[in-house]
């Protein structure tokens, strides 16, 4: 027998589908996009990571740049900055030293108001393993120069003080939260990209 001739103007198929050139490109672009939503999603959220542990441990150092006087006692400090600043107790009882019993006395030799810090801010004291610094009291510098800080009051704890700083908080939640928010819209890029390829695929070759 001899082979079949298929009728003229026909031609033989193999039944073997063939490739779809612009599927294959559209399946790597696919590929590309949603590889690249997950590079900004993991270089994003790492990134804030290594920004927020840095500005933590930062914060947890900045205390032992802070002036100390022992209680009873005084310290003159010099503040190079207007505005707010903190005088923190480094002792077993945060409630020995009430903030009326702290004593501020400007550049100017009058004395300065002082009020109690309201919120809860406390840090682990440099050096003293266990021992807490615990905020009690907060005064305005109007001015720069060299202020004086102390109580007269007697404490139980020997080896209690004051320290007097900046306000830890602001520092710290911005060292928390700014990375927070890089960390978010990281993800938030990354889910647009996948998102976007996805629709981009859809449109163009709908299942």
């Amino acid at each position: 027998m001899s082979p079949s001739t298929p009728p003229a103007g026909r031609s033989r198929s193999s039944g073997i589908p063939r490739d779809n050139p612009e599927r294959a490109g559209s399946s790597r672009g696919g590929l590309l996009g949603f590889g690249l939503a997950a590079l900004v999603a993991v270089v994003g959220v790492t990134t804030a990571t290594v920004w927020g542990v840095t500005g933590i441990l930062d914060q947890t150092q900045t205390p032992a740049e802070f002036v100390r006087a022992d209680v009873p006692g005084a310290v003159s400090v010099v503040l190079t900055q207007v505005g707010p600043h903190v005088v923190y107790y480094e002792g077993e009882n945060a409630n020995a030293v009430p903030a009326g019993q702290v004593d501020v006395t400007g550049a100017d030799g009058a004395a300065v108001t002082v009020r109690p810090y309201t919120l809860d801010l406390r840090y682990d004291v440099p050096g003293r393993p266990g021992t807490l610094g615990t905020a009690i009291a907060v005064f305005d510098a109007h001015r720069t120069g060299s202020y004086l800080v102390g109580t007269g009051a007697t404490v139980a704890d020997p080896g209690a003080q004051l320290a007097v700083g900046n306000n830890l908080a602001p520092a710290t939640v911005r060292a928390v939260v700014l990375p927070a928010l890089a960390a978010l819209l990281s993800v938030l890029a990354a889910l647009a990209i996948a998102v976007q390829t996805w629709s981009r695929r859809n449109r163009r070759y709908p299942s």
